[in-house]
């Protein structure tokens, strides 16, 4: 449910649909700040919306957790020591940023993603820049390491998913383990603050993973000036309804009923009940900023 879209222009055309008349270029923006707002109502309203809720390791530097990460989270290799954190590491081939898995000591690296020429990213057990077979590849001349596609060479297979770490929105808690798979993992205490999320109970610099709703990025829009078409499939009625009702209001015409609205919204958040999420996952991401955070 949660990761189908809608498209932006038939968005719109509900909107026209629900006023009762057809938008004009100007009215169209103007519909469209409003289409925005509703999105950003539906998005605080609750951290539990699938497309945004987020489990992956995190570095904890100086104690804290910085909202924005330069790092990449490997999962899903053959190779079990290929999955992990890997962070920030200098630069490679032709300009190309690095990116190192540390042992716990910090220091002693594991596994490296790197540039070994302008048209191939490689994943190796070797130094940056060391001659060698690596364990995964892909040809590829982006900037940046692929997510996905990537080719079992000396690693076994299948070969790993390969993802940047998304902008925290909303903390929701942290554990020294990985939840879920990691039968040990024990969950932390932290409180946000200016600086980043505070941690006060691990070491201080550690690897840990966070749970927490990603930003809501982009606008959504027409595709122009950064903004997205794809709106997501969940607040698609709701967005519409809530423009429109809103629109028809600054227009001084008869509204449309708040109690439709709010059915609207009361529909989409039912489908996370009916998911399971509030009881198999939101009973174990309960934060307590500055007091506990715990997995029950």
């Amino acid at each position: 449910m949660a990761q189908n879209t809608r498209d932006w222009n038939d968005l719109l055309r509900l909107v026209e649909a629900r006023i009762g008349h057809q938008l004009s270029p100007t009215d169209t923006t103007r519909v469209g700040w409003l289409l925005n707002s509703a999105a950003s109502i539906a998005y605080n309203d609750t951290p539990w919306w699938e497309r945004y809720l987020v489990l992956e390791p995190r570095t904890v530097s100086r104690g804290y957790i910085n909202y924005t990460e330069d790092s990449y989270n490997v999962y899903g290799a053959g190779d079990p020591d290929s999955n992990g954190l890997y962070v920030r590491n200098g630069l490679s081939a032709y300009g190309k940023p690095a990116y190192t898995k540390y042992d716990s000591d910090g220091t002693t690296a594991l596994r490296s993603i790197w540039s070994d020429s302008s048209t191939l990213w490689v994943i190796t057990d070797h130094a940056i820049g060391a001659a060698g077979f690596p364990l995964y590849y892909f040809p590829s001349t982006d900037d940046t390491p692929p997510s996905s596609g990537w080719i079992a060479l000396e690693g076994d297979s299948p070969a790993p998913i390969v993802q940047a770490l998304s902008k925290i929105g909303e903390y929701i808690g942290h554990w020294n383990g990985e939840v879920f798979s990691c039968a040990g993992s024990t969950a932390g205490t932290a409180y946000p603050d200016q600086n980043g999320i505070r941690v006060t109970n691990c070491d201080s610099d550690d690897t840990v993973y966070v749970a927490f709703k990603k930003t809501l990025g982009a606008d959504f829009g027409d595709g122009e000036q950064g903004t997205s078409t794809e709106v997501p499939a969940e607040w698609f009625d709701f967005m519409a309804l809530h423009a429109a009702r809103s629109w028809k209001a600054s227009k001084g015409e008869q509204a449309i009923a708040l109690a439709d609205v709010q059915q609207a919204f009361d529909q989409a958040l039912l489908k996370i009940n009916r998911q399971g999420i509030y009881n198999s996952i939101g009973q174990r991401f309960r934060t307590y900023y500055g007091c506990d955070v715990s997995v029950r």
